[in-house]
This record gives structure tokens, C-alpha cells and sequence, in this order.
């Protein structure tokens, strides 16, 4: 008589081996039928939306071959990490893929329209990175954060330039926010702002792009000079591609611009940065 495990112990075993050694997961779902019901979720936890990127063809093509009853469980168990390049030509398969995925928990749109909206609005969104610009399209940016939408977010990214907004007490309202990135040129009253209202604020990045990653950021920091030890400068290339490396880097355990943010903020707590004026990351950080 063959030794065999309970089938929940055994799912167990094939799952946490999928998540110590991902790169196993080919192999594994040959193994057995029951196997392959388990485990094919994680081979769509991240799916990026462009044209013909293998993820999105892949997803696509596994949702055609299983039954219709199984779809909508199988998209909302499989897919957290949904990123959506700039693309033209895929407004079905964007609003089908956004639609079908209601368990994404990390959201990148680089372009956007209002009709995506209604689509995300289910979602706990805890990671979202959005133009607000794009996603509203009614004249304002800040006061949209208002939108229930937010309510899960912790890490929220912005591609709008929000340096002439006015209502900047939206953030204090945020229930769960604790990271939070700004594009480019921002007041320093308003990231002062920012940092004063929002105690449970853990990181604030002020991103800049196309910006020298030492002198240029050292011009600007000696222009804000903000003390707070929460407050963390970075230069950043905003391509797609550029954005969308930094995205699977977070995801893979090396490390995402929020990681290495974080890692600096702790040491600049510790003391560990000098000058302790300085709110740029260098190479000597050890940080990276």
C-alpha cells in the first residue's frame, strides 16, 4: 500500500513550493490534474496589459479554455498585480481584464480615461499608481482622492503635476494611507503640509524626472529643506518600461522605489545618513 497525504496538506505542499521556487511552477503543473486546478492562479499573479505581452495573451487564452462558471473565481484568485501600459487598440481587453480581476490588490495605469472608474471602484486597491487628471477629467485633481476608490490605498502614486492645487488637506483624509509619491516640482508648504497632517504618514517621495541624480537633487533639496525624516527625494525615468522594470523588481524581492524609500527613511531614524540634511538616496547608502 502506497503512502499518501491528506489532499489539503498535499495542496499546501505544492503551494508553498510555488511561492519559495517560483520558477517551478512549469514543471509542477504537469504533475497531476488536480495539481494543475491548485497552482495555475500563481502563474497569473502579475499581468501586464500591452500588445502581445505574454501575460495578458496567456491569462486570455486560459480564461477561453476553462468553463464560464469557473472564470470569475479563477480571475479573482489568480491576478494582484495589474499593470496597464500606455496602449492604444486594447479598450476591450483593458476594461474586460480590470473588470474580471477583482482581487487586484496593486494597480498601475500609465494612461487612463473616466470609464475606468466604475471597473475599480470594487476593488481594494492597497498599491495604486494613477493620473488623476485622466482617471476625472472634471477639472480637479486633489479633491477626487475623496472617491471611495482610495479608501484601501497605502501606497498611492500620482503622474499629475499637483503643484497649483489648492485643497491639499485631502491627504489627512485618506483612512489607510502611509506611502505616498508626488511627481516633480511641489512647494515645500505643501509637502510641509502634507507631513504635519498626515501623522500615520510613514514615506512621502517627491519624484522628479529626468533629473540628475546627485547635483540636481542636492539644488533641490537645498531649495526645500525639509527635516522631517519622512521626506525622501528621488530621480526617476517615468517611461512605461522604465516603470514598469521598478514594478516586477518590487515583486521579485529585489526591491521597488518604495523599498529602497523605506530603507532610507530607516536610516536616516538611525543617524546613518550624512549629511543628515541630505534627503536623496547615494550608492554609499548600501541600499541598494
Amino acid at each position: 500500500m502506497n503512502p499518501f497525504l491528506p489532499p489539503e496538506l498535499e495542496r499546501e505542499i505544492f503551494e508553498t513550493t510555488v511561492l519559495v521556487y517560483p520558477r517551478s511552477i512549469c514543471n509542477l503543473l504537469r504533475v497531476a490534474q488536480r495539481v494543475f486546478e491548485w497552482i495555475q492562479p500563481f502563474l497569473f499573479r502579475t499581468v501586464f496589459v500591452q500588445p502581445r505581452a505574454e501575460t495578458m495573451v496567456a491569462f486570455l487564452r486560459a480564461i477561453q479554455k476553462m468553463p464560464k462558471s469557473l472564470v470569475a473565481n479563477f480571475c479573482h484568485n489568480s491576478v494582484q498585480n495589474l499593470f496597464v501600459h500606455r496602449s492604444s487598440g486594447l479598450d476591450s481587453e483593458i476594461h474586460f481584464v480590470v473588470a474580471a480581476c477583482s482581487g487586484v490588490t496593486n494597480f498601475v495605469m500609465m494612461s487612463s480615461d473616466p470609464s475606468i472608474v466604475p471597473l475599480l471602484a470594487t476593488k481594494r486597491l492597497q498599491r495604486f499608481s494613477i493620473s488623476l487628471a485622466q482617471l476625472f477629467e472634471n477639472g480637479t485633481l486633489l479633491p477626487n482622492l475623496r472617491h471611495p476608490v482610495f479608501a484601501h490605498t497605502t501606497h498611492l502614486t500620482l503622474f499629475d503635476h499637483t503643484h497649483n492645487e489648492s485643497d491639499w488637506s485631502v491627504f489627512t483624509v485618506l483612512p489607510a494611507l502611509t506611502h505616498l509619491c508626488l511627481q516633480s516640482f511641489v512647494h515645500r508648504s505643501q509637502l510641509v503640509g502634507i507631513l504635519a497632517g498626515c501623522p500615520r504618514l510613514q514615506v512621502l517621495v517627491n519624484m522628479h524626472i529626468d533629473t540628475e541624480p546627485e547635483w540636481g537633487l542636492a539644488d533641490i533639496n537645498a531649495r526645500l529643506l525639509i527635516d522631517d525624516p519622512r521626506f525622501v527625494l528621488f530621480a526617476f525615468d517615468r517611461s512605461p518600461h522604465t516603470y514598469a522594470r521598478d514594478f516586477k523588481a518590487g515583486l521579485d524581492g529585489r526591491g521597488d522605489f518604495w523599498a529602497h524609500a523605506a530603507a532610507f527613511v530607516a536610516k536616516k531614524r538611525k543617524a546613518e545618513i550624512k549629511p543628515a540634511s541630505r534627503c536623496w538616496t547615494c550608492d554609499h547608502d548600501d541600499i541598494y
